[in-house]
């Protein structure tokens, strides 16, 4: 394929802003080099349930049979399939739900693929392209997902009208808080969450900085209540607020530009990529109930190691740590850039 032929995309999402960012980003990889024509598939699985079953077809090479290479059989187990009136060269997606669509329509069109995310088993010869932390031919291997930033120009147009709309001083200290909530063997209750409120707002006391907060969509409107409620005590130290599952905002980027400090919950692999990118320090906060994953863990480890990132329990006193004693070595290279340039090789298959 030459530089400027135009690459005819397929981008199947879940929905997911996690999922969507790192998408977004291996397509922001390709565009490096070559154009991109973009078409996008917002898919839902009809029940969890299901993605077992689906599993089970790939894994006994059941993929082949008349009945599962049919529309009918697809929407069966999805919602919002529909299909193609575009010529598609190349299918992408990432997350777990999107897998077995992945696969599915690499076979019904004829077309290569590129999947991230992890395999849970699923052999890599359904895929042309991983993007993983698996040890294959067909996988790249990337430390941090390659997560598609705001353009610049954009990005500081955005925190210029935020400020001015908010009234928001960029010249003052921010300590920026990401929460998240249950997930990835990560376990929080209401304990947890008085003493994220509490241990943090004493370290923005403390180093006279503002706070910019929002949760997620994991948080939940419990807790986020329960959240409002604390918060609400340390009003005057507060800049901003999102309560994400009350009245979302697309904000973090706008608050990790501002922030001299990134605090972030620490089951959030994404939310914990995302930050890195702005080259801030970042630290962890871990709940007390913590069901280890394997492959998690050594993400964690990995950016521990490189000095990425400090970890810290939700239960540490945080206004009694030296943020002085903490060292950090900011990314050189933005995961986009490293992937672009790996991707070459198997860009060149494609016709």
């Amino acid at each position: 394929m030459k530089t400027l032929d135009v690459l005819k995309v397929l981008k199947i999402t879940d929905g997911r802003a996690g999922h969507i960012t790192i998408t977004d980003g291996i397509i922001s990889a390709i565009q490096k080099t070559h154009q991109v024509e973009i078409v996008t598939m917002e898919i839902s699985i009809r029940t969890k349930f299901f993605l077992r079953i689906l599993r089970f077809i790939l894994r006994y090479n059941f993929l082949n049979n008349r009945f599962v290479l049919n529309d009918f059989f697809i929407k069966l187990f999805y919602k919002n399939y529909h299909k193609l009136d575009h010529k598609i060269d190349l299918i992408i997606s990432t997350g777990g739900d999107t897998l077995f669509m992945n696969i599915w329509l690499c076979y019904m069109l004829g077309v290569k693929n590129i999947f991230s995310g992890s395999l849970r088993g699923i052999n890599q010869k359904y895929f042309f392209l991983i993007l993983s932390n698996i040890n294959a031919k067909n996988c790249i291997n990337l430390s941090i997902a390659p997560t598609r930033m705001i353009d610049e120009n954009d990005l500081h147009q955005q925190v210029k009208y935020f400020c001015n709309e908010k009234k928001i001083d960029n010249n003052r200290k921010y300590f920026v808080l990401l929460i998240g909530g249950d997930g990835g063997g990560y376990k929080y209750d209401e304990d947890d969450y008085y003493e994220l409120v509490n241990n943090f707002m004493s370290l923005v006391e403390k180093h006279k900085a503002k706070a910019l907060i929002t949760t997620s969509r994991r948080t939940g409107l419990k807790y986020e209540k329960l959240l409002k409620k604390l918060f609400s005590k340390y009003s005057d130290d507060i800049a901003y607020s999102v309560y994400f599952g009350q009245n979302p905002e697309k904000i973090v980027a706008v608050y990790l530009e501002l922030a001299s400090i990134v605090f972030v919950t620490e089951e959030s692999g994404s939310m914990i990529t995302e930050s890195l990118l702005y080259k801030k320090p970042v630290f962890t906060l871990s709940p007390k109930n913590i069901k280890e994953q394997k492959k998690y863990k050594l993400f964690l480890n990995d950016l521990v190691e490189k000095q990425r990132i400090n970890r810290l329990a939700i239960q540490s006193n945080l206004s009694d740590i030296n943020l002085d004693n903490f060292v950090f070595k900011y990314i050189e290279k933005l995961p986009i850039e490293e992937l672009s340039e790996k991707l070459q090789p198997f860009l060149k298959e494609i016709k």
